[in-house]
């Protein structure tokens, strides 16, 4: 009578743990599939990879179910056992196999959750490496630079420095020239400078925006001011703000060029 409860109790935590196996499976590719539909805006997912995970899983779940079975049957409590030492090694090969993997993709969850920048976010790493972040995957971010070269980068390295963000919070520039120049009329060419500047297409005026008027009164759109006083010449700083920071460097081109254009017709040397 004894060994026949003791059958039954095998039985019945057999199939116990064969559904308890089946629904955390479940559970899992559920968990797997809303977790992409949450990222897919930021994250891109390869489907034959995302396949292999939620297959791995239920793989591992079962696996894990069968070797606990094994210890309830008489006789193959060994055989389990050997399962339990063979599976703890080859979790430790694939834990060290895969560190970095792992670590690049958690990085890559962090990004996302975190929003330390976004696809479209102008960044500078701290190797002086600059440009627009283009993709988000979930091993590398990718940042395209003014050459459109690619910058691909493990998201593991890209969380662990600092990183310069232009656009997260304000995305206007304000750019710096300074110009050596020979002229007896020093308020005349400063003025000049200033129109200069504010005729530009991307000139940034505060006044014109929907900031505060706080803020709008500490922004200097457009100055000009004595840095450097020599024996022939004098350095004059243009300190004039962008609308964009994709915008500034263009800008700043454009001014170079109108100032050697206007400075040369108005007779000041640079």
């Amino acid at each position: 009578m004894q060994g026949f409860f003791l059958d039954f109790f095998h039985s019945v935590s057999i199939v116990l743990i064969l559904i308890g196996a089946l629904v955390l499976s479940q559970l899992s590719r559920k968990g797997l599939n809303r977790y992409a539909r949450i990222t897919s805006a930021n994250i891109r997912i390869n489907p034959t990879t995302f396949s292999f995970l939620k297959n791995a899983i239920s793989f591992v779940i079962f696996g894990l179910a069968i070797i606990v079975i094994l210890h309830l049957i008489p006789g193959l409590e060994k055989l389990a056992t050997t399962l339990w030492a063979s599976a703890g090694i080859l979790s430790v090969v694939i834990g060290l196999a895969t560190q970095q993997t792992f670590g690049n993709i958690v990085s890559g969850i962090f990004i996302v959750i975190y929003k330390p920048f976004r696809i479209g976010d102008t960044i500078q790493l701290p190797n002086g490496n600059h440009g627009i972040v283009a993709d988000i995957t979930l091993q590398y971010t990718v940042i395209n630079n003014a050459e459109n070269r690619h910058i691909i980068v493990p998201n593991a390295v890209i969380t662990r420095d600092y990183v310069i963000n232009s656009t997260i919070i304000d995305d206007k520039v304000c750019n710096q020239i300074d110009i050596k120049i020979i002229t007896q009329d020093l308020e005349a060419a400063m003025d000049l400078l200033k129109q200069i500047a504010m005729s530009h297409p991307d000139f940034y005026d505060p006044q014109q925006s929907d900031i505060s008027e706080v803020k709008a009164r500490n922004i200097v759109p457009a100055q000009v001011q004595v840095v450097d006083l020599a024996d022939n010449w004098v350095t004059l700083r243009l300190s004039v703000w962008c609308k964009s920071s994709t915008k500034a460097f263009s800008m700043k081109s454009d001014l170079l060029f109108s100032i050697k254009k206007q400075f040369d017709a108005k007779g000041i040397r640079i």
